[in-house]
C-alpha cells in the first residue's frame, strides 16, 4: 500500500513520538519504581521526593503523546514533538553539564542522558520540525522552527 505526500509526515511523527513514549516510560520506571538504583548512576543521588515528582511529569507526557497517537492528529503531534523536542535538549544539556562536572562512568544514567535524550531525542526532533515545517501557517510552528534555529545556531557557536 502506497502512503499518500500527507501521511508521510504524519508516519514519522509517530516513530518519534513512540520513542519519547517508551524513553519516558522508562524515565518513569527508574524515577518511580527503581528510585535508589537510578540515584546510584547519577551525581545527584537520591532524592525520593524529586524523583517522585519527575516520574510523575513524566505521567503527564505520557499521556499526552497517547492522546496524540489515539486521535492521530497531526497538529498534535506537531506542537508535542516541538515540546518533546526542546525538553530533550534542555533535559540533555543538564545531564552533560552533571557529567562533565563530575566525570565517572559509573554515572551511567548521565551518559543514555547524553545519547538518548539529547543526541537521539533531540536531533530527531530539530531534524522533524524542519524537514516538514519549512512553509508552516500554523504560529506555534512558525515560531517553533524560529526557536528552534536559535538554539541550534547557540549550540553550533
Amino acid at each position: 500500500m502506497k502512503l499518500s505526500k500527507a501521511s508521510v509526515p504524519m508516519k514519522h511523527y509517530k516513530y518519534y513520538l513512540i520513542f519519547m513514549l517508551i524513553a519516558c516510560s522508562g524515565a518513569f520506571i527508574w524515577q518511580f519504581v527503581l528510585p535508589d538504583i537510578g540515584g546510584r548512576l547519577t551525581s545527584w543521588g537520591n532524592s525520593r521526593g524529586w524523583q517522585r515528582e519527575i516520574a510523575l511529569w513524566n505521567i503527564g507526557i505520557i499521556s499526552a503523546i497517547l492522546t496524540a497517537l489515539i486521535k492521530q492528529n497531526i497538529e498534535y503531534m506537531k506542537i508535542l514533538t516541538f515540546q518533546l523536542t526542546v525538553l530533550c535538549w534542555v533535559l540533555g544539556t543538564n545531564h552533560l553539564i552533571s557529567l562533565l562536572q563530575n566525570f565517572s562512568f559509573k554515572y551511567i544514567i548521565h551518559i543514555a542522558g547524553i545519547f538518548e535524550v539529547m543526541l537521539l531525542g533531540g536531533i530527531w526532533g530539530t531534524v522533524l520540525l524542519f524537514k516538514f515545517n519549512k512553509k508552516s501557517k500554523n504560529p506555534i510552528i512558525y515560531v517553533s522552527n524560529g526557536l528552534l534555529q536559535f538554539i541550534a545556531t547557540i549550540l553550533l557557536y
